[in-house]
């Protein structure tokens, strides 16, 4: 490109010179004023150029074409491109890619305590392509600045997921192995904060499907198309290391994710998603999908679990629909107190509109071709022990949050919301632990 922009500017001061022929100009001759004036335009023009050739001469067009792609799927997680990608920098010709995402809160959790600036996650990604068909991907979470540090509090390093994965038969069917992002429930692979149009994860995702939720073990992903043209679906199951023993009240299905490095029973335990994508008329995306686990979760390896979920998303225009629902069912000693949990299940309904004034685009830095608002109301409500009722405050629990955000770019995102906080706790006053929070997130 260089090259040519060259020979385009000689040709053109060529075929420009014979026409005045070939005598000395005048300084003051106006036409040849003119002709150094776009002399210097051309110049001018092909320094820009050239600084823009070799940004793209820097990475290859396999690398952009990753970036493209990458972009699209974290801009549109709800496409068939699903999956959030890395949003970074090519390393080593484009084989290693380093990217990830960030958030900041400002928040008032209506618990006594002072409002307060929570520097809540700093996630890297790094995604490498090891050979043809073989490639490796991770996010390692960083909460609250860090850990082992004496002035910071409820901080953590933790792996979020880290796979090796093997394309079998390219995206039909993939093989992976590590600490698998588990199949439990649609949230747990979107819970990217960037993602999401509210800052808080929904009740039951967090508290029964443990988002974000990964462990040891091995995994076969894939997407086919049955039934012709137009349909989808994709499946996702794991062995992993599963659930210990330690179900509660109030902290749900959390408490009992297990070690990466060890179980309490020889028995593994089954995760599973699957989610069909048909094609419609009356809808721009409709995904309907269904989770399962089950195992054993005592250190005897005698005692089982067993649980299910059930999900929908639509798009229609600028109208999103997403509800999800999960339930477990435990199995306690006989002599088990009722506050040991035996089933516990949630349920969460989220509507988005998205919209924007297209007058405002370009009349600031901040309102550009993807620029958006959204508003979003969420209603959720959990159980988590069907054989007591307000045990704890988040043993039956209701909130509705609602919330705005704008986004200046797809990967950018400024959100304000307050959440309607309901427990059935003896003694809970209606309104006294209401939310309100202010939070920014970005992929980098």
């Amino acid at each position: 490109m260089r090259m040519i922009l060259l020979l385009t500017t000689a040709a053109f001061l060529i075929g420009v010179a014979p026409a005045r022929g070939g005598a000395p100009e005048r300084e003051t001759d106006p036409e040849t004023e003119e002709l150094r004036r776009m002399v210097r335009e051309q110049g001018e023009q092909i320094r820009r150029l050239e600084k823009k050739v070799t940004r793209f001469d820097e990475r290859s067009v396999a690398t952009l074409s990753d970036d493209i792609e990458t972009y699209l799927s974290a801009a549109e997680p709800e496409g068939r491109e699903r999956l959030p990608g890395t949003i970074g920098k090519g390393l080593a010709g484009g084989r290693v890619r380093v990217g990830g995402y960030f958030s900041l809160e400002f928040r008032d959790d209506g618990d006594g305590k002072p409002m307060t600036f929570d520097q809540h996650r700093l996630v890297p990604k790094i995604q490498a392509e090891i050979a043809d068909g073989i490639s490796f991907e991770t996010e390692i979470e960083i909460e609250g600045g860090g850990a082992d540090v004496g002035f910071l509090s409820g901080n953590e390093i933790l792996v979020e997921y880290a796979e090796l994965i093997f394309e079998i038969l390219d995206d039909r069917l993939v093989f992976k192995v590590g600490a698998i992002l588990v199949p439990w429930g649609r949230f747990n692979f979107f819970h990217d904060d960037p993602l999401n149009d509210l800052t808080d994860r929904p009740l039951v995702s967090r508290r029964i499907g443990a988002v974000a939720f990964d462990q040891a073990g091995i995994a076969f992903a894939g997407t086919v198309e049955p039934g012709g043209a137009g349909w989808f679906l994709d499946f996702n199951v794991a062995l992993v290391q599963g659930f210990d023993d330690d179900f509660s009240t109030n902290g749900g299905a959390r408490d009992g994710r297990q070690s990466f490095r060890a179980d309490n029973n020889d028995n593994k335990q089954v995760f599973g998603r699957v989610v069909v994508s048909p094609p419609t008329q009356w809808f721009d995306v409709v995904e309907a999908g269904f989770s399962f686990t089950f195992g054993k979760h005592d250190a005897a390896g005698t005692l089982s679990n067993y649980g299910y979920g059930l999900e929908v998303f639509l798009k229609r225009g600028p109208f999103e629909f997403v509800a999800e629902y999960m339930a477990l069912r435990i199995e306690q000693p006989d002599a088990a107190p009722a506050t040991d949990p035996r089933r516990m299940d949630g349920w969460y309904v989220e509507i988005r509109y998205h919209f924007f004034v297209e007058s405002w685009r370009g009349k600031h830095v901040l309102f550009t071709g993807e620029s958006t608002f959204t508003f979003v109301i969420r209603v959720e409500d959990i159980d988590l022990n069907h054989s007591t009722n307000g045990a704890t405050f988040r043993d039956d629990l209701q909130q509705v949050t609602i919330g705005f955000n704008f986004r200046p770019v797809e990967r950018s995102v400024f959100k304000i919301s307050y959440t309607f906080v309901d427990s059935d706790e003896a003694g809970f006053d209606s309104g006294s632990a209401d939310k309100f929070v202010l939070s920014w997130a970005t992929y980098f």
